[in-house]
């Protein structure tokens, strides 16, 4: 089930480079019928925004194209 605050990473490119490329990252932010708002933390380069955007998506879509993070899934931190 989709709950507010759940991170979710894209899963576009998981056949790739071995799995082994970063990730979008996105925080569910509101649940409304069949779509949710979102802010994206990271880029597809794995780079953490200044500023998260907010757009809003389908279940259909987090549900085909993302998976939900987890200690193991989690993408690279980027060192300063």
């Amino acid at each position: 089930m989709v709950e507010v605050g759940q991170i979710y990473r894209d899963t576009y490119f998981d056949g790739l480079d071995g799995g082994k490329q970063e990730h979008r990252t996105i925080r569910i932010i509101e649940v409304t019928g069949d779509k949710v708002r979102v802010e994206t933390l990271t880029d597809v380069l794995g780079n953490v925004l200044a500023k998260p955007r907010r757009t809003q998506i389908s279940l259909k879509t987090l549900a085909k194209g993302y998976a939900l993070v987890t200690k193991r899934t989690a993408p690279r931190r980027s060192r300063p």
